[in-house]
């Protein structure tokens, strides 16, 4: 997904993000998300689902059981 998302986005299949949401981002059990954009609230990570973040998230981010990789910035 690329440009700019108003609102939350729910990751429901894998991919990549690499454009600016304004909201939130949920990374839904079963999904692989590389992250390399700007997430203005904070990442949930569920249970069996993967992200690798590389942008930068100003809010925070949950892992609710998933697997994260940070090497971007991560504020809150």
């Amino acid at each position: 997904m690329k440009g700019m998302h108003h609102g939350d986005v729910i990751m429901d299949h894998d991919g990549r993000l690499s454009g600016m949401v304004a909201g939130d981002v949920i990374v839904r059990s079963g999904c692989d998300v590389r992250i390399s954009g700007m997430v203005a609230g904070d990442v949930y990570v569920e249970a069996g689902a993967r992200a690798r973040i590389s942008g930068m998230v100003s809010g925070r981010v949950f892992n609710r059981g998933g697997a994260i990789r940070v090497s971007g910035m991560v504020g809150g």
